[in-house]
């Protein structure tokens, strides 16, 4: 099956809609890719890592769906996405995994890379079930880090729908700042359809870094004082 014809296959599956324009704009990339290393991502909450075939059941609960075999087979189709991309980029969709349950509740990545200009993008999905935790924002500070400090950006952007604030609270929350509207993808069905793009700076990223560390050194030592 052609990747466009996936593409459109996918579309009714919500957690691939994440990936939809990534995987657009990989396709005019052409042969500009270079194959890359995925490791393990931790944070205090979560563990990234690439998904495999014992994840289906947790993916196919990410989403209501009315038809349950239709779930299983869209949610087979995401995860042989994941696993083309795997082996053909290196990276794919990182498994948001919660470190308590070990449930997989999402997905992150980084479907778009320009070596020459050191720029990414990234996306993210968390089910709906598992929102309002702060594990999106949790989950994309992770990316940030690896996008910057592994494999050496210099700007990584990401876009949401227009109206779509809590996927913009996200952006916020990892510290990127909006930029402009843009228009979606050329492929898509609405050309015409607007979105929101932002972006953070490598040296931004770092810059935030040093000032949580600063204000959390600051109230070690304002406790310690009161003590």
């Amino acid at each position: 099956m052609a990747l466009k014809d996936r593409i459109i296959l996918f579309s009714r599956w919500p957690v691939v809609k994440a990936f939809r324009s990534g995987i657009r704009r990989m396709i005019r990339m052409g042969l500009g890719q270079r194959k890359l290393d995925m490791p393990v991502l931790e944070t205090e909450r979560l563990v990234l890592r690439k998904l495999d075939q014992d994840d289906l059941e947790d993916i196919v609960a990410w989403e209501d769906v009315p038809i349950a075999q239709s779930a299983r087979v869209q949610a087979q189709e995401f995860l042989d996405y994941c696993f083309r991309e795997y082996r053909e980029r290196g990276i794919g969709p990182w498994g948001i995994q919660l470190k308590e349950t070990r449930v997989i509740v999402g997905n992150c990545g980084l479907p778009h890379v320009i070596f020459k200009s050191h720029c990414g993008e990234v996306n993210y999905y968390v089910a709906p079930r598992h929102r309002g935790q702060g594990l999106a924002p949790e989950a994309l500070k992770a990316l940030l880090k690896f996008g910057f400090r592994d494999i050496g950006l210099a700007r990584i952007q990401a876009r949401c729908e227009l109206g779509n604030l809590s996927s913009e609270r996200v952006m916020q929350k990892a510290g990127m700042r909006f930029e402009k509207l843009i228009e979606d993808a050329p492929s898509s069905k609405n050309p015409s359809h607007k979105q929101r793009l932002y972006a953070i700076l490598a040296k931004e990223f770092d810059q935030a870094g040093t000032e949580l560390r600063d204000r959390t050194t600051n109230a070690t030592t304002h406790s310690d004082g009161r003590s």
